[in-house]
């Protein structure tokens, strides 16, 4: 099974970027009809191109159109925000017109935390109006979780010692105006926790683990992203939330050859582990490249993707993670594609991955999908990214780490796409990493989501 911890950044080299369609600005790019940009972190409360040293970032569209973005620097360095207020793609979009919003989770001018980001946003506005936003951070041993409830003017924080001396991998998904569920893989035991907060994310405590501590996935599994369905309650007080993981088809396996879905219908407290039996690889095949990703649409219809470390494959549900269908290989045009993020919804599935079309003399680049109407359009190749082989091995990596293990892609409420990815320098000669970003405007198929 492989461990990911996070080394502090000078160990690191990548980069973070954004994509979205508008016409030139300073410092732009445009790729068909993305506009990208790298963003700057020199100074808080501007937007613009500049330069920042983050990677492994994470995009979220808030219900009120707002994008949020937030990349980290590594154990120690802390990690970073940007925003934008009502920022949708479209001909007005740049990739450069993220706003600086410093570190979440500094503390007395400190980052601390930096490692393994994620972001989530509210489902319900909270007294002010507002959709309450959260980041997630792996602080060391535990994991910081930093809230805002001002669209990213000002943070709280929270640390949190469950789980000491060692966590991995938070991911966090809210629910409501202030509920959040924050997930991690438990170092010790190698199984999948789950915390919850009904108070805007001010507290946390331990109230399950997705796999039964019987079940032998328990200690041997890859965890991915979890989420929540916003639309479908099961029950006055509950809700349905997703866990993505990889483990063993069987117990005497010892590859995570399978996709799985951990199902709550009572807000996180009980767990039923849903395999996917259309993923099962060979014995001697991983499934967690990097990382299995899960998204849940308006309609209640969960989606699954992962990497084989070769194709990116897609499973879809209607019933709550029972029975599953799997599509054919979506990266159709590569020799070689990895780390899927996907954003279901009302009107169709969009898919973000790194991929590299020869596995000799590598040249990586973004690469887009949609499904609408029901199967999987050509991917359309965006800006590259980074040259040379990608190590997944997480702090163990000697060399091709640029690209870290994850980025992501999201709507607003036009149906344009925001992505969020790391990659080298624009010109692939290598450096530190950075972060950057991407909006597009809407086609055809797009419309009414």
């Amino acid at each position: 099974m492989m461990r990911r911890f996070v080394l502090p950044w000078l160990a690191m080299t990548g980069a973070l970027a954004l994509i979205a369609l508008a016409p030139a600005v300073a410092g732009a790019q445009t790729v068909g009809n993305f506009s990208y940009g790298q963003l700057q972190s020199a100074t808080v409360g501007a937007s613009g191109c500049g330069t920042n040293s983050a990677g492994e970032p994470a995009i979220h569209v808030s219900r009120a159109d707002n994008v949020f973005l937030g990349s980290e620097q590594g154990l120690g360095g802390g990690s970073q925000v940007w925003r934008g207020l009502g920022a949708v793609g479209g001909a007005g979009a740049s990739g450069c017109g993220l706003e600086y919003r410093g570190q979440p989770n500094a503390t007395g001018g400190i980052g601390l935390s930096g490692g393994d980001i994620d972001l989530a946003l509210a489902s319900a506005a909270n007294s002010s109006g507002n959709y309450n936003l959260y980041v997630s951070s792996l602080n060391l041993g535990s994991v910081n979780v930093a809230h805002s409830t001002d669209n990213g003017t000002t943070f709280s924080n929270t640390p949190l010692q469950i789980g000491v001396p060692l966590d991995d991998r938070p991911w966090i998904a809210a629910f409501g105006a202030d509920t959040s569920l924050l997930t991690y893989h438990d170092v010790t035991t190698s199984d999948i926790d789950v915390l919850r907060s009904d108070n805007d994310g001010q507290s946390y405590t331990q109230i399950s683990q997705v796999i039964p501590p019987t079940d032998y996935k328990s200690s041997s599994n890859e965890i991915g992203n979890v989420v929540i369905d916003h639309a479908n309650i099961p029950s006055a007080g509950n809700f349905y939330a997703y866990q993505a993981f990889v483990a063993p088809s069987s117990s005497s396996g010892s590859h995570n050859n399978e996709a799985f879905v951990g199902v709550s219908s009572d807000g996180g407290h009980t767990w039923s582990d849903q395999p996917i039996p259309c993923s099962v690889a060979s014995a001697s095949t991983d499934l967690n490249h990097n990382f299995p990703n899960v998204s849940v649409d308006p309609a209640g219809d969960v989606w699954f993707a992962w990497s084989d470390d070769h194709n990116i494959y897609t499973a879809e549900s209607t019933d709550h993670g029972q029975s599953w269908t799997c599509s054919p290989a979506v990266s159709t045009n590569t020799a070689q594609a990895i780390f899927p993020w996907l954003a279901a919804t009302s009107s169709g599935v969009d898919l973000v991955y790194y991929g590299a079309p020869s596995t000799s003399n590598q040249t990586w680049s973004v690469y887009f999908a949609q499904n609408v109407g029901g199967s999987w359009g050509t991917p359309q190749q965006l800006m590259a990214v980074h040259k040379g082989s990608v190590c997944e091995s997480g702090a163990t990596c000697t060399t091709g780490r640029q690209l870290f293990d994850d980025f992501g892609v999201d709507t607003d409420l036009n149906g344009w796409a925001h992505i969020a990815f790391s990659q080298d320098s624009p010109s692939l000669g290598g450096g530190h990493a950075t972060t950057s970003a991407i909006s597009r405007s809407r086609s055809e198929s797009d419309a009414n989501r």
